[in-house]
């Protein structure tokens, strides 16, 4: 049994406000039980989503056939972590080669620093896109920093990559983007924990499995295949 990684959805945004949970469960809570509740087995069912990501800025070549979204929240450890250590390998695998383009596209879901940094990740896409997902892997890797979050940590990260000015990226424009996008993806796109990966639209089951991306783009796996998770030890 694998140990998930997971920062759980346990509520949607009302209005301004964050009803989420984070944790490192050990069971996978989006499959379903196919027996009674004492069951050790359930099914997971590889489904397809339609992602409003059409222009999306992305990382990779135009032409390529597949197409790989990381849905995160910048407050969630799992997150930074995927970030850290799984984008490497899909971007060495399946990004450099041409197999795939990559779009990572943040939600609010977990506190007020969520929102902040996603309101600053709107505006970097806005104004300066060719430096997007640079400034997106800085804004991870600087997690635990003790500014971050701040519109001090913005301004030196501004200057670092010679972005528009703090005014711009911290103003309230995004706000209200970032929270309709998370309820849009906790409703229709079937969120129900950061972070999430789709190939193709389809949800991964594990989100941290390089294969399992690899298995989706060669046809190993395809929409609406049904695996067991053995939930025991």
């Amino acid at each position: 049994m694998r140990i998930m990684k997971e920062c759980m959805v346990a509520g949607l945004l009302i209005g301004g406000g964050v009803l989420v949970g984070c944790a490192n469960p050990s069971t996978q809570n989006e499959a379903s039980v196919t027996e009674e509740s004492d069951s050790k087995t359930e099914t997971f069912t590889y489904t397809k989503f339609d992602l409003p990501l059409a222009n999306k800025v992305y990382m990779g070549d135009m032409d390529a056939k597949h197409e790989i979204v990381f849905v995160f929240d910048y407050s969630c450890p799992w997150c930074k972590e995927w970030i850290d250590q799984v984008l490497p390998v899909v971007e060495e695998r399946f990004i450099s080669s041409g197999e795939a383009i990559y779009k990572g596209q943040p939600l609010v879901l977990l506190n007020q620093d969520s929102q902040y940094m996603a309101n600053v990740d709107y505006h970097v896409e806005k104004h300066n896109p060719d430096d997007y997902y640079d400034v997106q892997k800085q804004l991870s890797q600087d997690f635990e920093h003790a500014d971050w979050a701040t519109d001090d940590y913005v301004d030196a990260v501004s200057k670092q990559f010679g972005l528009v000015g703090v005014e711009q990226l911290t103003s309230e424009e995004g706000i209200e983007v970032g929270i309709q996008n998370s309820r849009a993806y906790t409703r229709d796109m079937g969120v129900e924990y950061v972070p999430t990966v789709y190939v193709d639209g389809i949800k991964l089951f594990d989100s941290f499995n390089v294969d399992e991306i690899a298995d989706m783009m060669n046809g190993n796996l395809s929409e609406g295949d049904v695996i067991e998770v053995d939930r025991s030890e």
